[in-house]
């Protein structure tokens, strides 16, 4: 008995590190997700006065269009966290297919709970100053 609340209990939290299925279901096949469309992706780009080599944090990255896009664009260099698995294989294998995946990293995970050692380590080898 004790082996099936532990079982149960691992579930859940490997249920809680994903985002609710139904949301997978509608959403997975979205590059971008809304309020966004491509050519507001490309008006904030130019908004920020994005250059080559900046270095972008997206925590809520999800399938990765933005740091992908901008990476291809304006040659970022970037980190996104997402806290759904389907996400986060759908955005790096974004990256493989624009061909930035050396400029763009992809983590699965819940952003409240990352480490500060992760983001030094990150500055360090991906956006030293």
């Amino acid at each position: 008995m004790t082996r099936g609340i532990a079982d149960n209990v691992r579930r859940k939290e490997t249920l809680s590190m994903d985002i609710p299925r139904i949301f997978t279901i509608t959403e997975s096949a979205h590059r971008i997700h809304n309020p966004f469309t491509p050519e507001k992706l490309a008006t904030l780009g130019v908004a920020l006065r994005l250059e080559p080599g900046a270095r972008v944090l997206d925590l809520g990255s999800g399938l990765g269009e933005m740091l992908c896009t901008w990476a291809r664009d304006y040659g970022i260099i970037s980190l996104g966290v997402d806290m759904s698995l389907l996400f986060t294989e759908q955005a790096r294998r974004r990256a493989e297919e624009l061909g930035v995946a050396h400029k763009v990293r992809f983590i699965h995970g819940d952003a409240a709970g990352l480490k500060p050692t992760l983001m030094t380590r990150w500055r360090e080898k991906y956006a030293p100053c």
